[in-house]
Protein backbone atom coordinates (compact mmCIF):
# COMPACT_ATOMS: atom_id res chain seq x y z
CA UNK A 1 0.00 0.00 0.00
CA UNK A 2 1.09 3.63 -0.94
CA UNK A 3 1.71 5.98 2.53
CA UNK A 4 -1.29 8.30 2.76
CA UNK A 5 0.35 11.10 2.34
CA UNK A 6 2.11 10.00 -1.35
CA UNK A 7 -1.54 8.05 -1.93
CA UNK A 8 -3.31 11.60 -1.81
CA UNK A 9 -0.66 13.20 -4.51
CA UNK A 10 -1.06 10.46 -6.44
CA UNK A 11 -4.31 10.17 -7.23
CA UNK A 12 -4.45 13.33 -8.25
CA UNK A 13 -2.01 13.31 -11.10
CA UNK A 14 -4.37 13.57 -14.31
CA UNK A 15 -3.94 10.57 -16.06
CA UNK A 16 -3.94 6.85 -16.13
CA UNK A 17 -0.81 6.24 -13.64
CA UNK A 18 1.51 3.39 -12.46
CA UNK A 19 3.84 4.45 -9.33
CA UNK A 20 6.48 1.93 -7.91
CA UNK A 21 9.15 2.70 -4.67
CA UNK A 22 11.93 0.65 -4.21
CA UNK A 23 14.57 1.83 -1.09
CA UNK A 24 18.25 0.10 -1.46
CA UNK A 25 18.16 -1.11 1.78
CA UNK A 26 15.39 -3.70 1.15
CA UNK A 27 13.57 -1.91 4.09
CA UNK A 28 10.24 -0.51 2.13
CA UNK A 29 8.55 -1.16 -1.72
CA UNK A 30 5.74 -0.46 -2.38
CA UNK A 31 3.40 0.23 -5.84
CA UNK A 32 -0.34 0.61 -7.85
CA UNK A 33 -0.94 -0.55 -11.42
CA UNK A 34 3.39 -1.13 -11.59
CA UNK A 35 2.90 -4.37 -13.29
CA UNK A 36 0.73 -2.74 -16.03
CA UNK A 37 2.56 -2.90 -19.41
CA UNK A 38 2.62 1.11 -20.44
CA UNK A 39 4.15 2.63 -23.65
CA UNK A 40 8.15 2.96 -22.47
CA UNK A 41 9.19 6.19 -24.46
CA UNK A 42 12.33 7.37 -23.81
CA UNK A 43 12.80 5.55 -20.31
CA UNK A 44 13.39 2.10 -21.87
CA UNK A 45 17.02 3.82 -23.18
CA UNK A 46 18.25 3.12 -19.50
CA UNK A 47 18.51 -0.70 -20.97
CA UNK A 48 19.95 0.10 -24.19
CA UNK A 49 22.98 2.17 -22.30
CA UNK A 50 23.17 -0.84 -19.40
CA UNK A 51 23.85 -3.43 -22.39
CA UNK A 52 25.97 -1.27 -24.11
CA UNK A 53 28.23 -0.94 -20.59
CA UNK A 54 27.80 -5.00 -20.43
CA UNK A 55 29.88 -5.09 -23.69
CA UNK A 56 32.30 -3.26 -22.81
CA UNK A 57 32.65 -4.69 -19.37
CA UNK A 58 33.05 -8.24 -21.24
CA UNK A 59 35.76 -6.50 -23.92
CA UNK A 60 33.53 -6.18 -26.80
CA UNK A 61 32.88 -2.89 -27.45
CA UNK A 62 35.00 0.29 -26.48
CA UNK A 63 33.32 3.70 -25.63
CA UNK A 64 36.21 5.41 -27.10
CA UNK A 65 35.09 3.04 -30.59
CA UNK A 66 33.62 6.01 -33.47
CA UNK A 67 30.59 5.52 -35.54
CA UNK A 68 29.79 6.82 -38.74
CA UNK A 69 26.28 8.47 -38.73
CA UNK A 70 24.85 7.61 -42.25
CA UNK A 71 22.40 11.02 -42.95
CA UNK A 72 19.53 8.53 -43.61
CA UNK A 73 19.46 7.36 -40.18
CA UNK A 74 18.91 10.97 -38.33
CA UNK A 75 15.20 11.34 -37.38
CA UNK A 76 13.74 14.11 -35.25
CA UNK A 77 11.86 13.96 -32.17
CA UNK A 78 14.16 14.52 -29.15
CA UNK A 79 18.10 14.86 -29.36
CA UNK A 80 20.52 17.38 -31.65
CA UNK A 81 21.89 15.12 -33.69
CA UNK A 82 19.39 15.49 -36.72
CA UNK A 83 20.13 19.38 -36.14
CA UNK A 84 24.28 19.27 -36.99
CA UNK A 85 25.93 19.00 -40.43
CA UNK A 86 25.82 14.98 -41.80
CA UNK A 87 29.29 13.34 -41.81
CA UNK A 88 29.51 13.16 -38.41
CA UNK A 89 31.87 10.30 -36.16
CA UNK A 90 31.32 9.96 -33.01
CA UNK A 91 32.20 7.71 -29.95
CA UNK A 92 29.74 4.88 -28.98
CA UNK A 93 30.38 7.35 -25.22
CA UNK A 94 28.86 10.27 -26.53
CA UNK A 95 26.39 8.44 -28.55
CA UNK A 96 25.53 7.13 -24.85
CA UNK A 97 25.56 11.11 -23.21
CA UNK A 98 23.61 12.10 -25.91
CA UNK A 99 20.82 9.08 -25.68
CA UNK A 100 20.17 9.19 -22.07
CA UNK A 101 21.46 13.57 -21.28
CA UNK A 102 19.15 14.68 -23.73
CA UNK A 103 17.25 11.87 -24.97
CA UNK A 104 18.57 12.13 -28.80
CA UNK A 105 16.61 9.31 -30.73
CA UNK A 106 19.10 9.09 -33.58
CA UNK A 107 22.02 8.39 -30.93
CA UNK A 108 19.59 5.20 -29.50
CA UNK A 109 18.60 4.28 -33.02
CA UNK A 110 22.49 3.56 -33.90
CA UNK A 111 23.49 1.90 -30.29
CA UNK A 112 20.40 -0.20 -30.83
CA UNK A 113 22.41 -1.38 -34.55
CA UNK A 114 25.75 -1.48 -33.05
CA UNK A 115 24.36 -3.98 -30.35
CA UNK A 116 22.98 -6.28 -32.83
CA UNK A 117 19.02 -5.16 -33.28
CA UNK A 118 15.29 -4.68 -31.50
CA UNK A 119 15.40 -8.09 -30.72
CA UNK A 120 18.31 -8.79 -29.42
CA UNK A 121 18.04 -5.64 -26.94
CA UNK A 122 14.55 -7.27 -26.18
CA UNK A 123 16.86 -10.59 -25.09
CA UNK A 124 19.33 -8.99 -23.40
CA UNK A 125 16.60 -6.97 -20.96
CA UNK A 126 15.39 -10.55 -20.10
CA UNK A 127 18.64 -11.20 -19.18
CA UNK A 128 18.43 -8.06 -16.61
CA UNK A 129 15.64 -9.82 -15.25
CA UNK A 130 12.95 -7.33 -17.27
CA UNK A 131 9.64 -8.27 -19.30
CA UNK A 132 10.35 -4.65 -20.78
CA UNK A 133 9.80 -5.30 -25.26
CA UNK A 134 11.78 -3.34 -27.83
CA UNK A 135 9.83 -3.65 -30.97
CA UNK A 136 10.45 -0.73 -32.96
CA UNK A 137 13.20 1.88 -33.36
CA UNK A 138 12.87 5.55 -31.62
CA UNK A 139 10.26 7.64 -33.76
CA UNK A 140 8.96 4.59 -36.17
CA UNK A 141 5.25 4.46 -35.72
CA UNK A 142 3.66 1.84 -33.57
CA UNK A 143 1.32 -0.98 -34.34
CA UNK A 144 0.45 -3.83 -32.70
CA UNK A 145 3.65 -5.79 -31.27
CA UNK A 146 5.87 -3.34 -33.16
CA UNK A 147 5.66 -0.82 -29.86
CA UNK A 148 8.14 -0.13 -26.94
CA UNK A 149 6.58 -1.50 -23.85
CA UNK A 150 7.72 -1.61 -20.44
CA UNK A 151 6.30 -1.67 -16.79
CA UNK A 152 6.90 0.86 -13.98
CA UNK A 153 8.51 -2.15 -11.83
CA UNK A 154 10.29 -2.93 -15.23
CA UNK A 155 11.83 0.70 -14.57
CA UNK A 156 12.32 0.47 -11.02
CA UNK A 157 14.03 -2.76 -11.06
CA UNK A 158 16.50 -1.73 -13.35
CA UNK A 159 17.88 1.38 -11.50
CA UNK A 160 17.92 -0.70 -8.29
CA UNK A 161 20.08 -3.15 -9.68
CA UNK A 162 22.07 -0.84 -11.00
CA UNK A 163 22.36 1.41 -8.16
CA UNK A 164 23.51 -1.96 -5.96
CA UNK A 165 25.91 -2.77 -8.44
CA UNK A 166 24.18 -5.80 -9.93
CA UNK A 167 24.54 -5.28 -13.61
CA UNK A 168 27.95 -3.76 -13.99
CA UNK A 169 31.49 -3.70 -12.42
CA UNK A 170 32.22 -0.33 -10.14
CA UNK A 171 33.76 1.65 -12.73
CA UNK A 172 30.73 0.88 -15.36
CA UNK A 173 28.45 1.37 -12.41
CA UNK A 174 29.51 5.12 -11.17
CA UNK A 175 30.28 6.03 -15.01
CA UNK A 176 26.00 4.93 -16.20
CA UNK A 177 25.00 6.78 -12.61
CA UNK A 178 26.84 9.94 -13.33
CA UNK A 179 25.73 9.91 -16.83
CA UNK A 180 21.86 9.68 -15.71
CA UNK A 181 22.41 12.32 -12.98
CA UNK A 182 23.56 14.95 -15.95
CA UNK A 183 19.72 14.49 -17.23
CA UNK A 184 18.41 17.75 -18.65
CA UNK A 185 14.59 16.87 -18.19
CA UNK A 186 13.79 17.66 -14.94
CA UNK A 187 10.73 18.94 -14.60
CA UNK A 188 9.26 15.50 -12.99
CA UNK A 189 10.82 13.85 -10.38
CA UNK A 190 13.65 16.00 -9.37
CA UNK A 191 11.71 19.10 -9.65
CA UNK A 192 10.73 19.55 -6.19
CA UNK A 193 13.09 17.64 -4.04
CA UNK A 194 15.69 20.17 -2.42
CA UNK A 195 18.61 21.35 -4.69
CA UNK A 196 21.45 19.59 -2.94
CA UNK A 197 19.35 16.02 -3.61
CA UNK A 198 21.30 14.09 -5.81
CA UNK A 199 18.78 12.32 -8.65
CA UNK A 200 19.83 10.67 -11.54
CA UNK A 201 16.83 9.77 -13.65
CA UNK A 202 15.24 9.56 -17.54
CA UNK A 203 11.97 10.99 -18.84
CA UNK A 204 10.12 9.37 -21.52
CA UNK A 205 7.61 11.16 -23.57
CA UNK A 206 4.91 10.86 -26.11
CA UNK A 207 1.55 12.30 -27.14
CA UNK A 208 0.07 11.45 -23.77
CA UNK A 209 2.59 9.60 -22.13
CA UNK A 210 4.80 11.19 -19.14
CA UNK A 211 7.31 9.28 -17.32
CA UNK A 212 10.07 9.72 -15.36
CA UNK A 213 12.30 6.71 -13.31
CA UNK A 214 14.46 8.38 -10.83
CA UNK A 215 17.67 7.25 -8.47
CA UNK A 216 17.21 9.60 -5.59
CA UNK A 217 20.79 9.85 -3.87
CA UNK A 218 19.12 10.31 0.11
CA UNK A 219 20.51 9.46 3.42
CA UNK A 220 18.19 6.22 2.74
CA UNK A 221 18.64 6.23 -1.24
CA UNK A 222 15.59 5.03 -3.14
CA UNK A 223 14.63 4.65 -6.51
CA UNK A 224 11.20 5.95 -7.52
CA UNK A 225 9.49 5.36 -11.01
CA UNK A 226 6.07 6.96 -11.92
CA UNK A 227 4.15 6.36 -15.44
CA UNK A 228 1.50 8.03 -17.15
CA UNK A 229 -0.72 7.47 -20.39
CA UNK A 230 -3.90 9.17 -21.81
CA UNK A 231 -3.12 12.38 -19.58
CA UNK A 232 -4.20 16.00 -19.92
CA UNK A 233 -2.10 18.73 -20.14
CA UNK A 234 1.79 17.58 -19.98
CA UNK A 235 2.46 20.61 -17.97
CA UNK A 236 -0.21 19.80 -15.36
CA UNK A 237 0.92 16.01 -15.16
CA UNK A 238 4.74 16.75 -14.99
CA UNK A 239 3.86 19.10 -12.31
CA UNK A 240 1.65 16.43 -10.42
CA UNK A 241 4.54 13.72 -10.96
CA UNK A 242 6.83 16.90 -9.06
CA UNK A 243 3.70 16.63 -6.60
CA UNK A 244 4.26 12.88 -5.94
CA UNK A 245 7.89 12.66 -6.01
CA UNK A 246 8.32 15.69 -3.07
CA UNK A 247 5.25 13.68 -0.94
CA UNK A 248 7.67 10.39 -1.40
CA UNK A 249 11.08 12.35 -0.35
CA UNK A 250 9.11 14.03 2.74
CA UNK A 251 7.52 10.36 3.54
CA UNK A 252 11.61 8.92 3.45
CA UNK A 253 12.50 11.75 5.58
CA UNK A 254 10.33 10.68 8.20
CA UNK A 255 10.99 7.12 8.23
CA UNK A 256 14.70 7.53 8.16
Amino acid sequence: MLPSEVERCFGRIPAEAAICYRDLAGRHQWGTNHEQDFPAASVIKVAIMVELFRRVEAGKAHLEERVEIPPERLVGGAGVLFELDPGLRLSLGDLCRLMIVVSDNTASNLLIDYLGGLEVMTGAMGEMGLSARLGRYFMEPASGTRDNRMTCADAASLLLDLRRGQLLNPGLTALALGVLQRQQYREKIPQRLPPEVVVGHKTGELEGVRHDAAIVEHRQPYVLAVFTRNGGHAWEVDEHIALTSRAVYDWVEKSV
